[in-house]
């Protein structure tokens, strides 16, 4: 995602930029324009989006703040339109250097690209990590970006033989996978690994031939949700107030819910709300916490019960998505509004994921020369397919997700004949 000529972010911080005067307005104008975008990547690399101003911006461009307002209607615009013209010249290297047909020159095209995010890595940082803070614009610009990648490893892919005609619910869910690595390496500040992780990577998204077969799901008696408010007559205060959370987040999103509306829905007070969270923020983080903690508790009886490790991961997906459909404010959540909701949230997701790579552990002992990256791009790519299915189909289809997440956890460790059938047929030996 992250290509850009502006130079890094200590040279910016050294020194402002020059004003550039003396020339025509469209140039002058691209000049501004260009140094805001510089002076974008420096101070969010230093401070973080939500710390950055608008005084910080115009003090290190050297733009004048009327002149700001003039391009910008606020630090929030300038920022998705320094994302997008960061975004252009790397969707455009990745088309040229991407090039399907020939396998070796394609690696060798990845490879750079994670060459130059660990060369940029400021304005990488900005691209991967802190785009979240923009909310749901922020969100969309993502999502667009994911949009274009997806037509160029399509394409690589129909051009290697054995890989052809592979589902697009399938490739994007590999682009999450080597998306979640990205993130967690810029998040961290170890984007270094990337140069050592991008051949396993290229070798991880080759481990996947399309499925022999439609991925559909196995005929099962669907258990009928209890209804929330059945539900919330169950729970604690506390409980009650977090899924009550999760309910107006998934229908206003993070940003315009508020505690008023929280407590309103929960049908206690704000003194109680109060009691046991310090603000919004603080709420959201725990309600991510408790969907994740009980869809655990749903989840791993089901892995310990399985006669055999396979059995184990695919009874487990099942039972995870399941939760999904009996709790579908917190699937919601979890999937789509958490985005939204800050670094904290996303924090609780990389321990829900690492939480579930564990699992995938023993898988290493089926098959030889499996890439050690398989594990944690695996857990990004059952979070895509998560996200997409959540957000285009709602939690009550999530059961229509686990034969493709079946077959994207299972194939590196068994081959694609095996994973499919127990994709498609359901465990066995259970």
């Amino acid at each position: 995602m992250v290509l850009t000529p502006w130079g890094d972010s200590s040279q910016l911080r050294e020194k402002k930029l020059p004003p550039g005067r003396g020339t025509p307005r469209e140039e002058a104008d691209r000049n501004q324009r260009e140094r805001l975008f510089a002076a974008m990547v420096a101070t969010v690399d230093e401070k973080g989006y939500e710390a950055t101003t608008v005084a910080d911006l115009v003090e290190l461009s050297g733009v004048s703040r009327s002149a700001f307002y003039r391009h910008f209607a606020d630090k929030q615009e300038c920022f998705l339109a320094a994302i997008g013209a960061l975004v252009g010249p790397a969707l455009g290297m990745i088309e040229k250097g991407l090039e399907p047909g020939d396998q070796e020159s394609a690696r060798k095209g990845f490879e750079m690209l994670l060459e130059r995010i660990v060369s940029q890595s400021a304005a990488a940082k900005m691209c991967f990590v802190e785009v979240y803070g923009a909310g749901h614009e922020g969100v969309a610009l993502v999502d667009r970006t994911l949009d274009a990648f997806e037509v160029q490893v399509k394409r690589i892919l129909d051009a290697t033989p054995g890989h052809e005609e592979m589902p697009s619910e399938i490739v994007r869910a590999l682009i999450g996978g080597i998306q979640k690595v990205i993130h967690k390496r810029l998040y961290r500040g170890q984007e270094q690994e990337l140069l050592e992780l991008a051949p396993q990577l290229w070798d991880w998204m080759f481990c996947y031939p399309p499925p022999p077969g439609p991925l559909r799901v196995p005929r099962r008696r669907s258990r009928r949700p209890r209804s929330f408010e059945d539900r919330q007559a169950a729970s604690t205060p506390a409980e009650r107030i977090l899924r009550a959370l999760a309910a107006v987040v998934s229908e206003k999103g993070y940003p315009e819910t508020t505690v008023a509306d929280i407590v309103d829905c929960a049908k206690t007070s704000q003194r109680t709300f109060y009691e046991h969270f310090a603000n919004k923020e603080d709420a959201v983080v725990a309600a991510l916490d408790s969907g994740s903690s009980q869809m655990l508790a749903a989840a791993l009886p089901a892995f310990r019960r399985a006669a055999d490790w396979q059995n184990a991961v695919q009874a487990t997906q099942e039972a995870m998505f399941t939760f999904g459909v009996q709790e579908p404010e917190y699937a919601r959540l979890g999937a789509v509004e958490m985005y939204a909701a800050g670094k904290r949230a996303l924090e609780q997701r990389e321990r829900v994921t690492e939480g579930m790579e564990g699992l995938l552990a023993q898988g290493y002992q089926l098959r030889e020369n499996i890439p050690p990256i398989t594990a944690e791009a695996i857990g990004g790519a059952l979070y895509a397919l998560f996200y997409d299915y959540v957000k285009q189909r709602g939690p009550e289809r999530l059961p229509e997700m686990v034969p493709v997440a079946v077959y994207m956890t299972l194939t590196p460790f068994l081959g694609a004949e095996e994973a499919y059938a127990l994709a498609t047929e359901g465990g066995r030996g259970r």
